[in-house]
């Protein structure tokens, strides 16, 4: 499992800003918190594809964060439940458990600032992090047109460009 975590300030101190510390473009320099969804449900991995649907229709929430033994593992949406009903001959009477086992686990700590989410979200071909705080408790998800928005159109181009080579 990759957990996204805080990252130290770069050797810069005094009057530098926060991009400048951490050595990345403006924008990228926020925080997790401060862009993540909070309104998520909640849900084991024990369930059906079907019956995700019907949780995040029912709570009338953006994004499903499914827990394996009580550790958040992974972020869904309707969207990406629909596009596994599509693809697989089983469709909706598969468990989450099987979408776990077949994706490699990332998850990112709220302290965390949004390049290394960024980052990790791209490299794993993710659209979708849960949000852990210190103590590992799940406390929202992090979606990554959520992320590039949040971030300045500078650092948003390239993020852009790479974002549509890995999901065109």
């Amino acid at each position: 499992m990759l957990t996204v975590a805080s990252r130290p300030r770069a050797g810069i101190f005094g009057e530098s800003t926060n991009d400048e510390a951490y050595r990345v473009l403006p924008g990228e320099d926020r925080l997790v918190k401060d862009i993540m969804t909070h309104e998520v449900a909640l849900t084991m991995a024990s369930v059906t594809v079907k019956e995700a649907i019907d949780i995040i229709r029912n709570r009338n929430v953006p994004i499903l964060v499914v827990c394996l033994k009580h550790e958040p593992v992974l972020a869904l949406t309707e969207y990406d439940l629909a596009l596994h009903v599509i693809s697989e001959s089983h469709g909706d009477s598969v468990t989450l458990y099987e979408l776990i086992k077949k994706r490699r686990v990332v998850r990112c700590r709220e302290d965390a600032i949004l390049a290394d989410a960024m980052d990790a979200m791209l490299n794993h071909r993710i659209r979708h992090v849960p949000v852990v705080d210190a103590k590992g408790d799940p406390v929202g998800a992090l979606s990554m047109v959520d992320a590039v928005g949040a971030v300045t159109p500078n650092a948003a181009a390239p993020r852009q460009s790479q974002v549509r080579r890995l999901w065109d």
